[in-house]
């Protein structure tokens, strides 16, 4: 059997499995670089759409394989998802934010300000993504911020991943949901926003 880590030195290359490959990468030299080579490099092996959206949607547990290959299709790929498949995405997108599949939080947007190109994602995916971030409004697991605005205010106020799972909520079922500074006050806040939950 062919060990994968010996090549890593071959981006793309045929001695690699995609999934490794990403895995490899990582969200930060995919998305997060100033140029887009490895994107490109990704996104142009053969066969890489139909791959990509093999891995984004298998089922089992999610994984970061799988978030990622969503990630390269959201970015490449302007019919992705199909209506059928949100649903199916959902979960992979709780489990990135659980996981903290992005190294750091500045993708998911700051609360108050959703505009994180994940965040967006998990927008586009509609009312099937709000069973799946529901199950997240309990975990207080803080989140990182890096940069200076997003640091500043996002690791001074000790945003949790169930504040960024409250705003995405309430922005999918058209709620106001206030952000608050203090994390107790946030709290009252989710718990008002369960009632509304359909």
């Amino acid at each position: 059997m062919r060990d994968h880590a010996e090549r890593p030195d071959r981006p793309g290359g045929s001695g690699r499995d995609l999934a490794g490959e990403l895995s490899r990468l990582g969200y930060l030299e995919l998305f997060l670089r100033l140029d887009d080579t490895a994107l490109n490099q990704v996104w142009r092996q053969p066969g890489a759409p139909e791959q990509l959206r093999r891995l984004a949607l298998r089922s089992g547990a999610p994984s970061q394989p799988g978030f990622l290959a969503a990630e390269v299709l959201f970015a490449r790929d302007p019919t992705f998802p199909a209506p059928a498949d949100r649903g199916v995405l959902a979960p992979l997108y709780t489990e990135a934010l659980r996981q903290n599949m992005t190294s750091m939080a500045n993708p998911w947007g700051l609360p108050g300000d959703l505009a994180g190109p994940v965040a967006r994602h998990v927008l586009a995916l509609g009312q099937a993504a709000v069973p799946a971030f529901a199950v997240l409004l309990d975990d207080g697991t803080q989140l990182c911020y890096s940069g200076s605005k997003e640091a500043t205010y996002g690791n001074s106020y000790d945003y949790r991943v169930k504040d960024v799972a409250a705003e995405l909520i309430a922005e999918l079922i058209g709620v106001p949901y206030p952000v608050h500074l203090d994390p107790q006050h946030r709290d009252a806040e989710i718990d008002l926003l369960r009632h509304r939950l359909p």
